[in-house]
């Protein structure tokens, strides 16, 4: 974790600031390994983490190696988070620091304003993504987590073949998906279980109903578990009984564009030559599809790297990224097939272990 705050610390002085207040969960949780839901980190001349007093024996042994400011609530201050503004206000007079780095992407005017009624000698300068640029590339531990996520999902996709039957509804089945997850070892979902039936796959970003499941539906699946905070994503299709041939010619057709896409994955291309490469090959079939071909994952099931048409970020070894092109037909159905990858030099490891040959239960 030191490492990565002296990355953040490195840059500083390019930021135009004398410390960085990381106010962003996940961003905190990535320099400190800290994993409750409130708690602040100045990286300075001495880094300081701050959280309130429900976190202190959590932070003691999740931050071990940094100091800590435990703060409260007096009578006069309003919300969880008031003791924060104080203390940073003494921290930034102990550490004599004139300019104040702020994350700009997720500070809001409420707290932009009380902390510079807090603290008026300082001044606050806007920071955009410092914390999340590290976070794109992943190291060899973080990998590990991600790859415990996705075989936790990998064994709750196994498992509920064996529990498909007609007349479930999405909910069931999306219920089901999570208990397993669960028992897998996942600490949580990655998102909100998209199962869709039917002609209802049509929707990419299906929200389950009681739609009953019948004979000849194709269900889509997408869905993510979780370890040590690092989410999986992973979207297949399931045939339940014959697909009709219309279903099986869109299966094909967006199994080989998710293999196009999985084909320019490499270190040094953009994040948009893998959605150019996976669209390009959807539209010469005569379709499209409304959104783009994926996303970088960690920490935060949407980060960085982009993976849509004129992303210009290059691809670095150790990033992560989805690539999940999809053929939606409406009143029909739809299919999205999605796997998460490692950006290598010379292509690509895939985390997402179940099968993308179309199974029929």
């Amino acid at each position: 974790m030191k490492e990565r705050r002296d990355r953040i610390r490195a840059r500083l002085e390019t930021a135009g600031a004398d410390a960085l207040l990381v106010t962003k969960p996940v961003n905190v949780r990535y320099l400190t390994g800290y994993s409750g839901s409130n708690g602040q980190l100045i990286v300075g001349s001495e880094d300081v983490f701050m959280t309130d007093g429900r976190y202190e024996e959590q932070s003691r042994h999740e931050v071990p190696d940094i100091r800590r400011e435990i703060y409260g609530v007096s009578e006069k201050q309003i919300g969880e988070s008031a003791g924060m503004y104080g203390t940073v206000a003494s921290i930034a007079s102990g550490m004599k620091i004139g300019n104040l780095g702020v994350e700009a992407g997720h500070m809001t005017l409420e707290m932009a304003r009380t902390l510079r009624e807090t603290t008026p000698d300082v001044d606050l300068v806007e920071t955009n993504d410092e914390v999340e640029t590290l976070r794109a590339v992943k190291d060899d531990r973080e990998i590990a987590a991600l790859r415990r996520a996705f075989a936790a999902a990998d064994e709750a996709l196994s498992a509920l073949l064996d529990q498909l039957k007609e007349g479930m509804t999405e909910i069931d089945l999306a219920a089901i998906l999570e208990f397993e997850m669960r028992r897998a070892g996942s600490e949580g979902v990655s998102f909100d279980t998209i199962a869709a039936f039917g002609e209802q796959a049509a929707e990419p970003h299906h929200r389950p109903n009681a739609r009953a499941l019948k004979r000849g539906d194709m269900i889509k699946v997408d869905f993510g578990a979780m370890a040590d905070g690092y989410h999986s994503d992973m979207t297949r299709v399931i045939a339940f009984g014959e697909p009709s041939s219309e279903m099986l010619a869109i299966y094909a057709l967006v199994k080989a564009a998710n293999q196009a896409g999985l084909d320019t994955v490499r270190a040094g291309l953009t994040s948009g030559a893998v959605d150019d490469a996976a669209r390009s090959y959807v539209r010469s079939q005569g379709y499209d599809y409304g959104h783009g071909t994926g996303h970088g994952v960690g920490l935060e099931i949407h980060e960085s790297p982009p993976v849509r048409h004129g992303a210009t970020t290059l691809m670095e070894d150790g990033m992560v990224l989805t690539v999940e092109p999809g053929i939606y037909i409406p009143g029909t159905g739809g299919v999205r097939i999605e796997d998460t990858v490692i950006v290598r030099p010379d292509g690509c490891d895939i985390l997402t272990g179940s099968t993308k040959e179309l199974v029929i239960v």
